[in-house]
């Protein structure tokens, strides 16, 4: 049985990550029982909130202790998530990284590891071997295939012993950004016997006990494409960046009625198909270069040869343009589609959108909504605006001081170089929270003294339901903002918009059907309803029309 402090410090990991996000979890029937040796696998771009999120996920009736690995650099401070982490019985992996690249001796702990699963214990290893802010997952290091092989060498002779290499595909839509979207998909594990002769060690001449370096290999790569396969693994977040705006042309209506799995799903098969491509932008004045360049990428790819496509950024005039002189080219291709030419498109398709500050599916009206009707739109939003504000008002003040100084450290770390640190927003916001809020709720309830029965849950109630009723007031907000902007937008312009989004829609959708083999109706995708929970009170809630929404003034449709 898991120790109490391990219990404790799980359930607030469980309530500080279903706070700050709305996680939604696939593939919990994969999870092996207590008993069944087990390694856990997970892709690791959101340094600690990585294992906050993997623990809150998994329920404890199936695992109820899961060994955790860290970095031994968190054994040097005592702050309070290195408090935490130490807390939980987390096993000190030395990176030799941080040790100026010297060579590292992680023998100990691993024997601490081995020793674990031949308890029929689960542990957690991140084979990447470091955590960063990357559109691409990392190659995966051989420390987990080497754990299990020296673990399966050790108990060959147990005919009944197995261990279950568990894959973990963590998806963030905006990893940094309070109450955007976490998928946790637990993946079908692979399951290693002292069958697999090829994974056991042979000792050597000198008395040494080596692996096979090609069954080494070949396990760490079977675990990383699983892992890929179900992550939004771009080259690059300008491919990932496009991909989305075709899962948006070619779902239209669908939002958040399909599940966020389902969401990450439909977006790869797009990233796959834009993957045979590469997307280079480059600016305006590069651009007379870039059209002699482009004729001889395009001759190169029709060679067999893969080349960078040159997207210009264009102002909305120019894509109109542009993107008239190419329908004609277009025009007679129906079946067989120009991937690169769509990429392109897709991709100043999306700058125009950013520039007017309007969404995509604000364009899929057959026509567009009257004066009269916006400006109905219009008054509407202000006054739920007005309503919701009045009633997070309170609410704000008490939540100010956790808001204030989470930007304040979101704005010191975004200075520093952005490999190193973008992964490290969210876990400070998350140690922010949980360091003010206690002081906040005592000092409430010190100026609240004579009336602290009532106060005493009055204030966890007013907090929880300020989240609630902010999300709200956003979203109200936002939609009054794109609706005034389509009601500055001239007919004329909206038509050549709609017009060009048309088109790029119906080549998306030969795209989805033809080569990606996705439904010609996209509402087929729809496979269950979607849990209503506690309704309106439920803190996962959230009045949004795409998962890509968050809680902010405007939709995040750029990458870095």
């Amino acid at each position: 049985m898991a120790p109490l402090v391990y219990r404790l410090v799980r359930l607030l990991f469980k309530l500080s990550a279903n706070a700050f996000y709305a996680i939604e979890v696939e593939g919990l029937e994969n999870i092996p029982p207590d008993g069944c040796p087990t390694i856990l696998c997970p892709n690791h771009s959101n340094s600690l909130t990585d294992p906050v999120c993997l623990l809150s996920s998994i329920p404890s009736k199936k695992r109820d202790l899961v060994r955790m690995t860290a970095k031994d650099t968190f054994w040097r401070g005592n702050d309070l998530f290195s408090l935490l982490i130490r807390g939980v019985g987390t096993v000190p992996i030395k990176r030799s990284k941080d040790y100026n690249y010297a060579k590292v001796d992680n023998s100990e702990s691993f024997e601490r590891l081995i020793e674990s699963l031949e308890q029929g214990n689960c542990i957690c290893m991140f084979p990447e071997g470091i955590s960063r802010y990357n559109s691409q997952v990392a190659p995966f290091k051989p420390g987990v295939a080497l754990i299990a092989s020296e673990t399966l060498t050790r108990n060959k002779d147990r005919e009944d012993f197995s261990i279950n290499l568990l894959t973990v595909s963590i998806v963030y839509t905006h990893r940094e950004k309070f109450r955007s979207n976490v998928l946790v998909k637990f993946n079908s594990p692979i399951v290693l016997t002292p069958k697999h002769q090829s994974l056991l060690k042979i000792e050597t001449e000198n008395g040494k006990r080596i692996s096979s370096e090609q069954a080494i290999r070949e396990l760490t790569s079977a675990m990383e494409e699983l892992v890929r396969s179900n992550t939004l693994d771009a080259p690059n977040w300008q491919t990932l960046r496009i991909a989305h705006t075709a899962r948006k042309l070619y779902s239209g209506h669908l939002g958040t009625r399909i599940s966020l799995a389902e969401y990450v799903r439909l977006t790869k098969d797009f990233i796959n198909a834009l993957d045979k491509v590469k997307v280079k932008i480059e600016s305006n004045s590069e651009s007379d270069n870039s059209e002699n360049d482009s004729s001889d990428d395009s001759n190169d790819i029709e060679n067999g040869e893969e080349k960078d496509i040159i997207v210009e950024r264009i102002d909305s005039g120019n894509l109109l343009q542009v993107y008239n002189d190419e329908k004609e080219k277009e025009k007679e291709k129906v079946v067989n589609i120009d991937i690169n030419l769509l990429a392109r498109d897709l991709n100043v398709y999306q700058d125009l959108l950013d520039s007017i500050g309007i969404k995509d599916y604000r364009f899929s009206y057959p026509k567009p909504l009257s004066k009269l009707n916006l400006t109905g739109r219009i008054f509407f939003r202000i006054i739920g605006t007005m309503i919701l504000g009045t009633l997070a008002f309170p609410g704000w003040i008490l939540w100010a001081p956790v808001f204030i100084a989470g930007k304040y450290k979101e704005y010191q770390i975004r200075k520093l170089p952005l490999e190193d640190n973008f992964d490290e927003i969210t876990q400070y916001k998350i140690i922010i929270a949980l360091i003010f809020l206690i002081p906040i709720y005592l000092f409430f309830l010190f100026m609240t003294f004579p009336f602290i029965m009532v106060t005493s849950w009055l204030m966890p109630l007013i907090m929880w339901l300020t989240i609630r009723w902010t999300e709200d007031f956003f979203q109200a907000f936002r939609s009054c903002l794109s609706l005034t902007k389509l009601l500055s937008l001239p007919e004329e312009e909206y038509n050549k918009i709609k017009s060009v989004r048309e088109d790029i829609k119906r080549r998306v959708q030969i795209l989805a059907v033809n080569e990606l083999g996705l439904p010609d109706n996209p509402e087929n995708l729809i496979t269950k309803s979607r849990p209503r929970g506690m309704g309106y009170f439920s803190i996962k809630r959230r009045r949004k029309k795409d998962y890509n929404e968050v809680l902010r003034l405007w939709d995040v449709s750029s990458y870095d």
